[in-house]
């Protein structure tokens, strides 16, 4: 149990963190979360990904699921179906995986939360999306620009293909 008290600790000191950073923005008050796009939402769902992996599977899922029925009421089914695709789909980074990415021309890894984070979930990207500029401009250190090879090692968190981009 204290394993989990840690989890959420861990994530309500970064939410708090991420909430500064937003409210020090010039735009954040024109900022909507929406369901996918959510920068708070991202933490709960690095933290309980992170929380199954370690074998807390069922205080993970409940994590995530929480703030999901609490701010997305309608999207609950369509969060565990993306639970259970990161469980299938994520991979560890390693040398090669990155060295497949730059083969097949990905300028970054985009993360879904500000780094450092050890459980942070990355996607390669070509192109730099909404989500993506939005970040850049709050000031978010969620991109890793994959000609830079410093940040990429020992960069921890994994990896994915987003739907359709693969």
């Amino acid at each position: 149990m204290e394993q989990t008290f840690d989890y959420k600790h861990e994530l309500l000191n970064r939410q708090m963190a991420l909430r500064a950073k937003i409210e020090e923005s010039p735009i954040a008050g024109e900022i909507k979360m929406s369901y996918g796009l959510d920068f708070y939402q991202e933490e709960v769902r690095s933290m309980g990904l992170a929380m199954i992996r370690d074998g807390w599977d069922m205080e993970g899922e409940q994590l995530i699921l929480q703030y999901v029925h609490e701010h997305y009421p309608t999207r609950s089914r369509d969060e565990l179906i993306w639970i259970n695709k990161m469980m299938h789909y994520l991979e560890v980074i390693t040398d090669t995986f990155i060295d497949n990415l730059h083969a097949e021309g990905y300028r970054w890894l985009q993360g879904n939360v500000d780094m450092p984070n050890e459980h942070a979930i990355f996607y390669p990207v070509h192109d730099l999306d909404a989500f993506g500029k939005l970040a850049q401009e709050l000031g978010l250190n969620t991109l890793v620009d994959l000609k830079i090879p410093n940040p990429l090692e020992q960069l921890p968190g994994w990896i994915y293909y987003r739907s359709g981009s693969k």
